[in-house]
């Protein structure tokens, strides 16, 4: 087991797979204080880095290729489109008022039977409890968008 092992004591490296990258190493520390402790790893620990869980070390690319990408989508989303005021210009009103018909367009209709599901479930745990909690809390954001 890598985790709980006599060489912790023994200032081993901590990152796995860490001796293929130059510069990056975390070592423990010698057996000291509960302050020491936390200073070591104040002064020697570097920003969160693939290789400290053990991927390679281009795992941190693809995540932020989908991180920058979604961000890039959620601001296409967010653009005005055909709602315009005399001004050519979306007003935030428009541009709600768009978003709401098109979610009442896609959910006007839909409705949650939270007696009928809790009738027929077999058990009431806590899973069940949330999922019935949220069901709830969906039926009233669509009744509050109508």
């Amino acid at each position: 087991n890598f985790f709980m092992k006599d060489d912790l004591l023994d200032e081993t490296e901590m990152y796995p797979f860490a001796e293929d990258e130059k510069g990056l190493s975390f070592m423990s520390p010698a057996p000291t204080s509960f302050e020491k402790y936390i200073d070591h790893i104040d002064k020697n620990m570097s920003v969160d880095t693939p290789i400290a869980f053990g991927l390679h070390p281009n795992a941190e690319i693809e995540f932020r290729t989908q991180q920058s990408n979604n961000i890039f989508n959620t601001l296409k989303e967010l653009q005005p489109r055909g709602i315009f005021n005399t001004e050519g210009v979306a007003t935030p009103q428009n541009v709600a008022d768009a978003k709401s018909h098109d979610l009442l367009d896609k959910f006007g209709d839909k409705y949650f039977d939270v007696e009928e599901l809790v009738r027929n479930l077999d058990e009431m745990g806590p899973y069940q409890n949330v999922f019935i909690q949220e069901m709830d809390v969906i039926n009233a954001l669509l009744a509050e968008i109508k």
